[in-house]
């Protein structure tokens, strides 16, 4: 076979390294025409295509115009610049149904584009996503939204996800409403996405928020209209990967101003300086489950208008976001309260409250051991005051501790008192009326039931003390007779419409000064009692405590009038409905005089002389009468008459002397060696009049008697107190 030499086999080389140095120059030529192609025709091809495709979308309604659109594929780029989208006028009644809008970018830029994983139908890989002077103005919601699908599915062609791994939005504005109307606005924030994941196995990852990984947020100047009331935060803070949520100067203003009366909504003026929420699991939240550690409010000031149908407890307001809620601890410091349109318009200063395992849920509404949700409270104040028979008391204390986990109430610095003087509330009531102040420098109860209080009103307590009170009472016997019932009388302790079981209830250290203006007087009477000790046991309208055999009992020591020492012992069965109790006592050794100043400007009777010695009796009293005995040792006794001037006129010595020498024996017993003359303690009940004054008008009724004043007539004197 021929073989060509070396030199004919170069020779036949030659033309195929041209063809090929032709070709490769070709191909560089056309790579590089394409570049320029690409370079200098695809950013406005593609911007024109976005600003068209908008359009198109939307069916007109809408008008996308790009400043700026620069791509740059060897380093999967892409940047835009000064994009506004505008909404056009309603061409047809499917584009009306889209939301009004109009939005401001200054600058979106994305970097790391996974060009080749939309080639293979992958998840696209997007490094990240800046935008940044994003103004957004959003007249109204769309009517309807494609909800029926998940995000990821709605992918544009048919891509199983994105993940991007960081999307930022910075200097942004947002408005909803109307130009002159805002419905809820944002004056500038700022917003950090971290791996964000739009894909099928993202959306059932339960560590995830809304498909990101993390989420960070900064927010100032927001303002949100809600129905009848504006609220505004100054500043709030999100980092989901903390687990903290923090708004700062947060005030909700009504739209009309809280009022004492009840209005037809709930009015609500706060003030918050600050918010801490911690230990957020930001990921539960779109799964309907809110969890944290700790929510701090500081120095609230909060008033408030009960609206006139009270509303849907919090949790059935609270279910349809979510379906469970726990809250570790619920903690408010140095705030305040005001609750208007209750009858009681409670207030609290310097309040400090701290709440554990709180769950606003259906199973724990009504659970015995929860209370307002929670399992535990704990409240400290500085002071406060409530309404007490409004219009007439109102109450104030000084400091207040309650713990429902130690079943504890401390009140100190305790006062109730009059809001008018007794003439004006005896006119406003038509009738007399008790005007009384009370006092305490303590009032502590041990073993209470707080729930049951809150509840339901219920007193329940092993012990309630009250230390260093003093009581006030002043009466004017100038308008008519109360036509009610009293109901300060046992039999009504066991009527109330809740249960009150006090297992011992003390009065400690008390002073008790009673005032009364008699008709034929401007200068009222007074009588006082010193020292007062007061311990009552079994004080229960509970059947189950309460009974014939087992009483209520007490007893009760103090100085009467400064001089005469008093101690007294009662029994009572406060589910009797015929009231019947019985008084056991004693009065020690004092000079009769000490009763003048009750009795001259009431009775026009003075005490000239006379000393009485230990005084005992013994009282039956029920609804019908008081009956009784009294041992009331004296001597020489000696009465003056007086005017209404309180002085002896001419009439008055007359009926001095007949009384002091026909009526009254001047000393008890007559001589010595006889027999005590004992008092019948008789009296019939007003049952207009509280119990106190049946226990003081059989105690006149038996001082008379013992004086030599007949039955009768001492009966007929008591009751015409």
């Amino acid at each position: 076979m021929f073989q060509p030499t070396t030199d004919s086999a170069a020779v036949a080389a030659a033309p195929r390294r041209r063809w090929g140095w032709w070709l490769g120059g070709g191909s560089l030529l056309l790579v590089l025409l394409l570049a320029a192609a690409v370079a200098f025709g695809l950013d406005p091809w593609l911007r024109h295509t976005l600003e068209k495709q908008v359009r198109t979308a939307s069916n007109g309604r809408y008008e996308l115009r790009i400043g700026a659109l620069e791509t740059h594929l060897w380093t999967r780029t892409l940047t835009v610049r000064r994009v506004q989208l505008r909404t056009l006028p309603a061409a047809t009644p499917d584009t009306a149904r889209l939301p009004d809008l109009r939005l401001d970018l200054g600058k979106l830029q994305v970097a790391g584009i996974g060009l080749m994983a939309i080639v293979r139908r992958q998840i696209v890989p997007i490094d990240s996503v800046g935008l940044d002077s994003v103004r957004l103005r959003l007249a109204g919601m769309p009517a309807s939204a494609d909800t029926a699908r998940p995000l990821y599915q709605q992918l544009p062609l048919g891509l199983p996800g994105v993940r991007f791994g960081v999307v930022a939005l910075r200097r942004v504005q947002a408005r909803y409403g109307t130009v002159q109307h805002a419905v809820a606005q944002i004056n500038r924030a700022s917003l950090r996405a971290t791996d964000i994941e739009v894909s099928a196995a993202a959306a059932a990852d339960s560590s995830r928020m809304g498909y990101a990984r993390t989420i960070t947020a900064d927010a100032r100047g927001v303002l949100a209209r809600v129905p009848g009331h504006v609220v505004r935060a100054g500043h709030g803070q999100f980092a989901s990967a903390r687990g903290r949520f923090q708004l700062d100067s947060v005030r909700v203003m009504p739209l009309r101003a809280v009022s004492r009366q009840r209005t037809p909504s709930a009015r609500v003026a706060l003030w918050l300086p600050r918010l801490r929420l911690a230990g957020l699991a930001a990921a539960d939240l779109a799964r309907g489950r809110f969890r944290a550690d700790s929510l701090v409010l500081a120095a609230a000031q909060l008033a408030l208008t009960l609206p006139a149908v009270a509303p849907p407890p919090p949790h059935q307001l609270l279910a349809p976001y979510f379906k469970d809620i726990r809250l570790k601890q619920l903690r408010i410091t140095n705030s305040r309260l005001r609750v208007l349109g209750d009858e009681h318009r409670p207030e609290l200063r310097q309040v400090t409250l701290l709440g554990t395992d709180i769950r606003p849920v259906a199973a724990t509404y009504s659970k015995a051991n929860y209370l307002y949700y929670a399992r535990a409270w704990q409240l400290r104040a500085g002071g406060g005051r409530l309404e007490v028979s409004a219009p007439y008391y109102h109450a104030t204390f000084g400091g207040l501790q309650a713990d429902t986990r130690a079943r504890q109430l401390t009140l100190a610095s305790v006062a109730v008192a009059p809001t008018m003087s007794v003439a004006a509330m005896a006119r406003r009531k038509g009738h007399q009326t008790a005007h009384v102040s009370v006092r305490a420098d303590r009032l502590a109860a041990q073993g209470l039931d707080l729930f049951a209080l809150l509840h339901d009103g219920s007193v329940l307590a092993q012990r309630v003390v009250l230390g260093r009170v003093q009581v006030a009472t002043t009466s004017d016997g100038r308008m008519p007779i109360n036509p009610n019932r009293s109901i300060m009388t046992p039999e009504a302790i066991g009527k109330l419409p809740v249960r009150v079981d006090v297992r011992q209830l003390r009065l400690q250290h008390a002073d008790v000064r009673m005032s009364y203006r008699a008709p034929r007087s401007a200068q009222p009477g007074v009588m006082a009692i010193r020292q007062l000790q007061v311990t009552l046991r079994n004080l229960s309208n509970d059947p189950r405590r309460m009974s014939a055999a087992r009483p209520l009992t007490g007893e009760a020591t103090g100085l009467l009038q400064r001089r005469s020492f008093a101690r007294v012992s009662l029994r009572a069965n406060l589910l009797d409905a015929q009231g019947r109790h019985t008084l056991v006592g004693s009065l020690g050794d004092a000079p009769l005089a000490i009763l003048n100043p009750m009795i001259e400007p009431t009775r026009g009777i003075r005490f000239r002389s006379g000393r009485i010695g230990t005084i005992r009796f013994q009282m039956q009293l029920d609804r019908q009468q008081a009956r009784g005995t009294m041992w009331a040792p004296y001597t020489d006794l000696k009465l003056d008459l007086l005017n209404r001037q309180g002085k002896r006129d001419a009439l008055r010595r007359v009926g001095t002397t007949l009384v002091n020498g026909l009526f009254l024996r001047d000393n008890n017993p007559r001589r010595v060696g006889r027999d005590l003359q004992t008092g019948r303690m008789t009296s019939g009940r007003e049952l207009r009049f509280s119990v106190f004054s049946l226990w003081r008008q059989g105690l006149v009724s038996g001082l008379l008697n013992s004086a030599g004043v007949p039955a009768p007539l001492a009966k007929k004197l008591s009751e015409s107190e």
